[in-house]
């Protein structure tokens, strides 16, 4: 089948590195790919994959560009002829509904916009902007539920989990060399993964940690990412006194090492879609600590995730201390994060789930 893959970019994120997976995996599957979209920090990922790569300017969220992002998708269309545009994110999905119908094939070919998530107040937008879709597909139950809430229709809304690849095991070795580069020690490691933006409210986690650090002395934390509010967590941190137990590591290629190595992984976020990050964290045995958020709800079947009951730095921190002072169920939820990662969210399952609405489409 010819598909054709548009995403917002290959920057560092969730949404980006499914895009990423399908890039590579796809082909092998018997499909003929093209990737159309901005490249980004992820573009090195993709040098084996044997796609055919169209990269466009980054144009932001602008009238002008929307409208750029249209006719090259249309001229696009038009040369590789796909028989589904598989487009992520709203906008794109809207850009890719326009350029499917400029093109004037003999047959246009169907849409499917798969959904990772946006801010509360943006899903009445989000269901417009995703309308023009022949199919939506969401990463989680709650996005399926906030979507028909703002006037999609049921009927043309599906859930595809994201996933990870093979289960990070901890390992040792590895663990000592991260411990040795990260200044570590030995220590009881909490870690917090995300772009430093509004969304992941890592001054939420900091704050949580300033609550934590005088009651674990033993604890480190660790925020890996990075982004326009660097600075102001830096500062941040400094005026809690964690200048030295808390780390901004900035970006790493070694996220599913850092999470195994990790006692807990905390996220802080105002809102989230399906986290790759949880995903991978649970899949090496390393217990979730969350604020209750879409998609988060999802992996707490079994126990697997642990949601605060609202979302205050306090609550954050009253979490932490709870579950570092019960290494038994550490342990307990570590077996169940393991469990639910093989049972739902293989890779070969979202593939085929994939491959399934493809075909129907």
């Amino acid at each position: 089948m010819r598909i054709l893959l548009a995403t917002p970019g290959t920057d560092v994120g969730g949404a980006e590195r499914v895009v990423i997976t399908l890039a590579e995996e796809l082909p092998a599957r018997g499909h003929d790919v093209t990737l159309w979209g901005p490249a980004g920090a992820l573009e090195p990922e993709l040098d084996d994959a044997p796609v055919r790569r169209i990269t466009v300017p980054d144009r932001g969220r602008s009238p002008a560009g929307a409208a750029a992002g249209v006719v090259s998708l249309a001229a696009t269309i038009r040369s590789v002829r796909p028989q589904v545009v598989h487009a992520h994110n709203p906008r794109v999905a809207a850009m890719a509904a326009l350029g499917a119908r400029l093109a004037r094939g003999p047959r246009r070919p169907r849409v499917l916009a798969t959904f990772h998530g946006v801010r509360h107040a943006e899903y009445r937008a989000a269901s417009v902007l995703l309308r023009g879709a022949d199919a939506v597909t969401c990463v989680s139950e709650d996005l399926v539920a906030g979507l028909h809430d703002a006037g999609l229709p049921a009927a043309r809304l599906h859930v595809v989990a994201n996933s990870v690849n093979v289960p990070t095991e901890r390992d040792p070795g590895r663990d000592a060399r991260l411990d040795e580069e990260l200044g570590l020690g030995g220590a009881v490691v909490i870690v917090a993964v995300g772009r430093l933006v509004e969304q992941k409210n890592h001054a939420r986690f900091v704050a949580a940690a300033a609550e934590v650090a005088p009651i674990r002395r033993d604890a480190r934390f660790l925020i890996v990412g990075d982004g326009p509010l660097r600075a102001e967590l830096t500062a941040q941190a400094r005026s809690l006194g964690l200048e030295h137990r808390l780390t901004l590591t900035g970006v790493r290629q070694d996220v599913p090492a850092l999470a195994a190595r990790a006692d807990l992984v905390v996220f802080s976020s105002d809102w989230e879609g399906l986290s790759l990050v949880a995903l991978e964290a649970l899949a090496a045995g390393t217990p979730v600590l969350s604020t209750p958020v879409e998609g988060m709800r999802d992996l707490v079947e079994g126990g697997a995730v642990t949601l605060t009951d609202t979302a205050t730095a306090s609550d954050l921190a009253s979490g932490m201390l709870d579950l570092l002072a019960n290494p038994e169920r550490l342990a307990l939820l570590g077996g169940r994060g393991r469990e639910l990662v093989a049972a739902r969210y293989s890779t070969a399952a979202m593939l085929e789930a994939y491959e399934r609405l493809y075909r129907q489409l």
